[in-house]
Protein backbone atom coordinates (compact mmCIF):
# COMPACT_ATOMS: atom_id res chain seq x y z
CA UNK A 1 0.00 0.00 0.00
CA UNK A 2 1.94 3.64 -1.32
CA UNK A 3 0.36 6.93 0.13
CA UNK A 4 0.57 9.52 -2.02
CA UNK A 5 1.04 12.13 1.36
CA UNK A 6 4.37 9.52 2.18
CA UNK A 7 6.37 7.81 -0.49
CA UNK A 8 7.85 6.01 1.71
CA UNK A 9 5.00 4.19 3.81
CA UNK A 10 5.82 1.03 3.05
CA UNK A 11 9.05 0.99 4.84
CA UNK A 12 7.73 2.98 7.97
CA UNK A 13 4.62 0.32 7.85
CA UNK A 14 7.52 -2.65 8.62
CA UNK A 15 8.37 -0.61 11.14
CA UNK A 16 5.47 -0.37 13.09
CA UNK A 17 4.24 -3.93 11.99
CA UNK A 18 7.76 -5.25 14.22
CA UNK A 19 7.08 -2.97 16.93
CA UNK A 20 3.49 -4.55 17.39
CA UNK A 21 5.30 -7.88 17.72
CA UNK A 22 7.63 -5.75 20.28
CA UNK A 23 11.12 -6.99 17.67
CA UNK A 24 13.31 -4.27 16.34
CA UNK A 25 14.43 -3.77 12.51
CA UNK A 26 16.90 -1.24 11.70
CA UNK A 27 16.03 1.35 14.19
CA UNK A 28 13.59 2.28 16.74
CA UNK A 29 10.59 3.32 15.28
CA UNK A 30 9.89 7.23 15.48
CA UNK A 31 6.80 9.21 14.23
CA UNK A 32 7.90 12.71 13.43
CA UNK A 33 5.78 15.76 12.49
CA UNK A 34 6.84 18.87 11.29
CA UNK A 35 5.68 22.11 9.30
CA UNK A 36 6.05 22.48 5.73
CA UNK A 37 4.54 25.67 5.90
CA UNK A 38 3.17 28.37 8.00
CA UNK A 39 -0.31 28.34 9.81
CA UNK A 40 -2.57 30.57 8.66
CA UNK A 41 -4.67 32.47 11.02
CA UNK A 42 -8.05 30.65 11.01
CA UNK A 43 -11.38 32.07 9.80
CA UNK A 44 -13.89 32.24 13.30
CA UNK A 45 -16.61 29.56 11.69
CA UNK A 46 -20.08 31.13 11.35
CA UNK A 47 -21.63 27.80 12.25
CA UNK A 48 -19.73 26.38 14.78
CA UNK A 49 -21.51 22.73 14.73
CA UNK A 50 -21.23 22.87 10.70
CA UNK A 51 -17.43 23.47 11.03
CA UNK A 52 -17.36 20.50 13.22
CA UNK A 53 -19.80 18.02 11.33
CA UNK A 54 -20.22 19.03 7.84
CA UNK A 55 -18.00 16.95 5.55
CA UNK A 56 -17.88 19.98 2.72
CA UNK A 57 -15.64 21.92 5.16
CA UNK A 58 -14.10 19.24 7.52
CA UNK A 59 -13.06 17.11 4.52
CA UNK A 60 -10.97 19.76 2.63
CA UNK A 61 -9.65 21.32 6.28
CA UNK A 62 -8.56 17.86 7.08
CA UNK A 63 -6.50 17.34 3.61
CA UNK A 64 -5.00 20.72 4.06
CA UNK A 65 -4.03 20.07 7.54
CA UNK A 66 -2.01 16.92 6.03
CA UNK A 67 -0.40 18.14 2.81
CA UNK A 68 1.14 21.29 5.12
CA UNK A 69 2.73 18.68 7.34
CA UNK A 70 6.08 16.72 7.11
CA UNK A 71 5.41 13.11 7.98
CA UNK A 72 8.60 11.92 8.85
CA UNK A 73 9.59 8.13 10.42
CA UNK A 74 6.79 6.37 11.14
CA UNK A 75 4.33 9.66 11.34
CA UNK A 76 1.29 8.66 9.37
CA UNK A 77 -0.24 10.93 7.46
CA UNK A 78 -3.74 9.83 8.97
CA UNK A 79 -7.08 12.23 8.16
CA UNK A 80 -9.73 12.72 11.35
CA UNK A 81 -13.08 12.74 9.95
CA UNK A 82 -14.38 13.12 13.02
CA UNK A 83 -12.12 15.66 14.78
CA UNK A 84 -10.16 13.99 17.61
CA UNK A 85 -10.73 17.12 19.88
CA UNK A 86 -14.58 15.69 20.33
CA UNK A 87 -13.78 13.42 23.01
CA UNK A 88 -17.06 13.56 24.22
CA UNK A 89 -18.58 11.90 20.72
CA UNK A 90 -19.55 8.51 22.30
CA UNK A 91 -21.56 10.13 25.34
CA UNK A 92 -23.45 12.23 22.33
CA UNK A 93 -24.43 9.12 21.02
CA UNK A 94 -25.65 8.28 24.42
CA UNK A 95 -27.95 11.72 24.07
CA UNK A 96 -25.76 14.19 25.67
CA UNK A 97 -25.99 17.74 24.37
CA UNK A 98 -22.77 19.02 22.81
CA UNK A 99 -21.00 22.18 23.33
CA UNK A 100 -18.34 23.34 21.05
CA UNK A 101 -15.95 26.19 23.25
CA UNK A 102 -13.70 26.91 19.82
CA UNK A 103 -12.39 24.84 17.02
CA UNK A 104 -10.13 22.57 19.02
CA UNK A 105 -12.65 21.84 21.74
CA UNK A 106 -16.18 20.26 22.62
CA UNK A 107 -18.13 19.09 25.63
CA UNK A 108 -20.70 17.51 27.12
CA UNK A 109 -23.18 18.64 29.57
CA UNK A 110 -23.89 15.21 32.40
CA UNK A 111 -27.10 13.85 31.82
CA UNK A 112 -27.78 11.31 34.19
CA UNK A 113 -28.79 13.81 37.36
CA UNK A 114 -31.08 10.38 38.89
CA UNK A 115 -30.22 6.90 37.87
CA UNK A 116 -33.45 6.04 38.01
CA UNK A 117 -33.71 8.52 35.04
CA UNK A 118 -30.66 7.70 33.17
CA UNK A 119 -30.92 6.62 29.23
CA UNK A 120 -30.34 3.14 27.49
CA UNK A 121 -26.85 3.21 27.31
CA UNK A 122 -26.56 1.41 24.37
CA UNK A 123 -25.90 1.63 20.51
CA UNK A 124 -28.70 3.68 18.69
CA UNK A 125 -28.45 3.88 14.90
CA UNK A 126 -30.79 6.72 14.81
CA UNK A 127 -29.17 8.71 17.16
CA UNK A 128 -28.28 12.29 15.37
CA UNK A 129 -24.48 12.23 16.09
CA UNK A 130 -24.50 8.68 15.06
CA UNK A 131 -25.54 9.78 11.35
CA UNK A 132 -23.41 12.45 11.56
CA UNK A 133 -20.75 10.07 12.26
CA UNK A 134 -21.38 7.96 9.38
CA UNK A 135 -21.60 10.79 7.00
CA UNK A 136 -17.98 11.53 7.60
CA UNK A 137 -16.33 8.57 7.84
CA UNK A 138 -17.91 7.80 4.76
CA UNK A 139 -16.79 11.32 3.07
CA UNK A 140 -13.03 10.44 4.26
CA UNK A 141 -13.00 6.89 3.09
CA UNK A 142 -14.01 8.20 -0.09
CA UNK A 143 -11.13 10.04 -0.82
CA UNK A 144 -8.15 8.31 0.99
CA UNK A 145 -7.47 5.28 -0.55
CA UNK A 146 -4.13 5.65 -2.19
CA UNK A 147 -3.69 9.41 -0.34
CA UNK A 148 -3.85 8.74 3.58
CA UNK A 149 -4.96 7.13 6.12
CA UNK A 150 -7.75 7.25 7.73
CA UNK A 151 -8.53 7.04 12.03
CA UNK A 152 -11.43 6.01 13.66
CA UNK A 153 -13.09 9.16 16.32
CA UNK A 154 -11.85 8.88 19.78
CA UNK A 155 -14.57 6.64 21.68
CA UNK A 156 -12.67 7.24 24.62
CA UNK A 157 -13.31 4.74 27.63
CA UNK A 158 -16.45 3.61 29.27
CA UNK A 159 -15.52 4.69 32.65
CA UNK A 160 -14.55 8.36 31.29
CA UNK A 161 -17.62 8.65 29.40
CA UNK A 162 -19.67 7.49 32.40
CA UNK A 163 -18.08 10.40 34.23
CA UNK A 164 -19.33 12.89 31.56
CA UNK A 165 -22.48 11.65 31.30
CA UNK A 166 -23.03 11.84 35.24
CA UNK A 167 -20.68 14.42 36.32
CA UNK A 168 -17.02 13.97 37.54
CA UNK A 169 -17.93 14.78 41.00
CA UNK A 170 -21.23 12.78 41.10
CA UNK A 171 -19.64 9.86 39.99
CA UNK A 172 -16.97 10.56 42.44
CA UNK A 173 -19.65 10.63 45.51
CA UNK A 174 -21.14 7.10 43.72
CA UNK A 175 -17.96 5.43 44.05
CA UNK A 176 -18.65 4.78 47.71
CA UNK A 177 -22.37 4.77 47.46
CA UNK A 178 -23.69 3.50 44.71
CA UNK A 179 -20.62 0.83 43.14
CA UNK A 180 -23.18 -1.41 41.80
CA UNK A 181 -24.57 1.10 39.58
CA UNK A 182 -21.18 1.76 38.63
CA UNK A 183 -20.53 -1.67 37.57
CA UNK A 184 -23.64 -1.77 35.73
CA UNK A 185 -23.55 1.26 33.73
CA UNK A 186 -19.79 0.90 32.39
CA UNK A 187 -20.65 -2.44 31.41
CA UNK A 188 -23.64 -1.43 29.45
CA UNK A 189 -21.59 1.59 28.09
CA UNK A 190 -18.51 -1.11 26.98
CA UNK A 191 -21.16 -3.09 25.27
CA UNK A 192 -22.14 0.11 23.02
CA UNK A 193 -18.66 0.87 23.14
CA UNK A 194 -17.81 -2.15 20.87
CA UNK A 195 -21.06 -1.67 18.94
CA UNK A 196 -19.73 1.86 17.86
CA UNK A 197 -15.80 0.90 17.62
CA UNK A 198 -16.84 -2.06 14.95
CA UNK A 199 -19.64 -0.02 12.93
CA UNK A 200 -16.60 2.72 12.90
CA UNK A 201 -13.82 -0.15 11.24
CA UNK A 202 -16.69 -1.19 9.34
CA UNK A 203 -17.40 1.50 7.45
CA UNK A 204 -13.89 2.45 6.90
CA UNK A 205 -12.46 -1.17 5.84
CA UNK A 206 -14.51 -0.82 2.50
CA UNK A 207 -12.18 1.80 1.11
CA UNK A 208 -8.98 1.73 3.57
CA UNK A 209 -7.24 -1.32 5.66
CA UNK A 210 -6.26 -1.47 8.96
CA UNK A 211 -6.71 0.81 12.05
CA UNK A 212 -5.52 3.55 12.83
CA UNK A 213 -7.01 5.87 16.43
CA UNK A 214 -6.07 9.43 17.81
CA UNK A 215 -2.52 8.09 18.54
CA UNK A 216 -1.84 7.66 15.20
CA UNK A 217 -0.16 4.23 15.28
CA UNK A 218 -1.21 1.50 12.21
CA UNK A 219 -2.11 -1.23 12.74
CA UNK A 220 -3.02 -4.11 9.69
CA UNK A 221 -5.47 -5.89 12.49
CA UNK A 222 -8.07 -4.52 14.74
CA UNK A 223 -6.94 -2.05 17.05
CA UNK A 224 -7.84 0.27 19.65
CA UNK A 225 -7.00 2.37 22.82
CA UNK A 226 -8.32 2.19 25.95
CA UNK A 227 -8.61 4.46 28.74
CA UNK A 228 -10.34 5.70 31.95
CA UNK A 229 -8.72 9.47 33.25
CA UNK A 230 -11.32 9.29 35.90
CA UNK A 231 -9.17 6.58 37.81
CA UNK A 232 -6.59 9.72 38.88
CA UNK A 233 -9.58 10.63 41.39
CA UNK A 234 -9.90 6.87 42.87
CA UNK A 235 -7.93 4.30 44.71
CA UNK A 236 -6.54 1.26 43.36
CA UNK A 237 -9.00 -0.39 44.96
CA UNK A 238 -11.85 1.56 43.40
CA UNK A 239 -10.01 1.17 39.89
CA UNK A 240 -9.87 -3.12 40.60
CA UNK A 241 -13.17 -3.36 41.20
CA UNK A 242 -15.11 -0.85 39.08
CA UNK A 243 -13.52 -0.19 35.80
CA UNK A 244 -10.74 -3.09 35.26
CA UNK A 245 -13.22 -5.87 34.49
CA UNK A 246 -14.56 -4.06 31.47
CA UNK A 247 -10.76 -3.24 30.55
CA UNK A 248 -9.78 -6.32 30.42
CA UNK A 249 -12.79 -7.35 29.06
CA UNK A 250 -12.32 -4.78 25.92
CA UNK A 251 -8.41 -6.47 25.80
CA UNK A 252 -9.81 -9.88 25.05
CA UNK A 253 -12.50 -8.38 22.54
CA UNK A 254 -9.72 -6.33 20.27
CA UNK A 255 -6.30 -8.06 19.63
CA UNK A 256 -4.18 -5.06 20.00
CA UNK A 257 -4.82 -2.24 22.98
CA UNK A 258 -2.48 0.32 23.97
CA UNK A 259 -4.00 1.65 27.38
CA UNK A 260 -3.44 5.75 27.75
CA UNK A 261 -1.67 6.23 31.17
CA UNK A 262 -2.53 10.19 31.41
CA UNK A 263 -0.75 11.70 34.61
CA UNK A 264 0.79 10.90 37.69
CA UNK A 265 -2.33 10.14 39.53
CA UNK A 266 -2.68 7.42 37.10
CA UNK A 267 0.54 5.84 37.97
CA UNK A 268 -1.10 3.96 41.04
CA UNK A 269 -2.89 1.83 38.98
CA UNK A 270 -0.53 0.98 36.30
CA UNK A 271 0.82 -2.48 37.76
CA UNK A 272 -2.82 -3.45 37.68
CA UNK A 273 -3.08 -2.52 34.38
CA UNK A 274 0.23 -4.61 33.53
CA UNK A 275 -0.85 -7.38 35.09
CA UNK A 276 -3.91 -8.01 32.36
CA UNK A 277 -2.50 -10.42 30.23
CA UNK A 278 -4.29 -9.57 26.87
CA UNK A 279 -3.12 -5.41 27.27
CA UNK A 280 -0.56 -4.62 24.41
CA UNK A 281 1.19 -1.80 25.45
CA UNK A 282 0.81 1.61 27.50
CA UNK A 283 0.59 4.94 25.96
CA UNK A 284 2.10 7.03 28.68
CA UNK A 285 1.98 11.05 29.17
CA UNK A 286 3.09 12.74 32.25
CA UNK A 287 0.54 15.16 31.79
CA UNK A 288 -0.18 19.35 31.65
CA UNK A 289 2.72 20.78 34.73
CA UNK A 290 4.51 17.76 34.87
CA UNK A 291 8.46 17.06 34.96
CA UNK A 292 9.88 16.34 31.08
CA UNK A 293 9.33 12.52 29.54
CA UNK A 294 13.22 12.19 30.88
CA UNK A 295 12.33 12.60 34.58
CA UNK A 296 9.73 9.03 33.81
CA UNK A 297 12.25 6.93 32.71
CA UNK A 298 11.64 4.39 35.60
CA UNK A 299 8.03 4.49 34.70
CA UNK A 300 9.21 3.79 31.04
CA UNK A 301 11.29 1.32 32.02
CA UNK A 302 8.84 -0.50 34.46
CA UNK A 303 6.82 -1.11 31.45
CA UNK A 304 8.83 -2.04 29.18
CA UNK A 305 10.55 -4.89 31.50
CA UNK A 306 7.05 -6.27 32.47
CA UNK A 307 6.81 -7.34 28.31
CA UNK A 308 4.84 -4.39 27.21
CA UNK A 309 4.88 -2.14 24.28
CA UNK A 310 5.64 1.83 25.13
CA UNK A 311 4.48 4.50 23.08
CA UNK A 312 5.58 8.12 24.50
CA UNK A 313 6.19 11.71 23.44
CA UNK A 314 8.88 13.53 24.08
CA UNK A 315 10.67 17.17 23.23
CA UNK A 316 13.01 16.70 20.25
CA UNK A 317 16.35 17.16 22.38
CA UNK A 318 14.95 14.25 24.76
CA UNK A 319 14.95 11.54 21.53
CA UNK A 320 18.98 10.40 22.38
CA UNK A 321 19.10 10.61 26.03
CA UNK A 322 16.47 8.75 26.41
CA UNK A 323 17.35 6.15 23.84
CA UNK A 324 20.28 6.02 26.00
CA UNK A 325 18.38 5.21 28.87
CA UNK A 326 15.56 2.95 27.69
CA UNK A 327 15.61 -0.76 25.89
CA UNK A 328 15.21 -0.15 22.15
CA UNK A 329 12.72 -3.26 21.63
CA UNK A 330 9.07 -2.06 21.93
CA UNK A 331 9.60 1.49 22.49
CA UNK A 332 7.81 4.15 20.43
CA UNK A 333 8.74 7.67 20.37
CA UNK A 334 6.66 10.75 18.70
CA UNK A 335 8.32 14.21 18.69
CA UNK A 336 7.72 17.48 16.78
CA UNK A 337 10.59 19.59 14.93
CA UNK A 338 10.52 22.83 13.53
CA UNK A 339 10.97 21.65 9.64
CA UNK A 340 11.42 19.23 7.22
CA UNK A 341 15.32 19.54 7.87
CA UNK A 342 15.43 19.69 11.91
CA UNK A 343 13.06 16.37 11.25
CA UNK A 344 15.49 14.67 8.58
CA UNK A 345 18.53 14.97 10.93
CA UNK A 346 16.56 13.96 14.10
CA UNK A 347 15.69 10.86 11.93
CA UNK A 348 19.86 10.19 10.87
CA UNK A 349 20.58 10.71 14.30
CA UNK A 350 17.91 8.04 15.80
CA UNK A 351 19.61 5.48 12.86
CA UNK A 352 22.97 5.85 14.64
CA UNK A 353 21.72 6.09 18.26
CA UNK A 354 19.61 2.87 17.43
CA UNK A 355 22.85 1.03 16.48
Amino acid sequence: MELEFKPDWPDCRRRIDAWWEGELLDRVPIMIQAPLEQDESPTPPGDMEAYWTDPAQVIPREERRLAATYWAGEAAPVMYPISTGLVTIQAAYFGAPVHFLDTRTAWVEPIIEKWEEAPPLEFDPDNAWWRKSVALLRAGAERAPGRYLLGLPDLNGPGEILARLRGTERLGLDVLDNPERIKDAVHKITIAWLRHYEACVGLMHQRIPGSITWMGIWSLTPAVDLQCDFSCMISPEAFDELFLPDIRWQTELVGRTIYHLDGPGAVRHLDSLLALPELTGVQWIPGAGAPPMLEWTDVCRHVLEAGKLLYITCEADEVEPLLRELPHPGLLLETRCAGRPQADRLLDNVARWSG
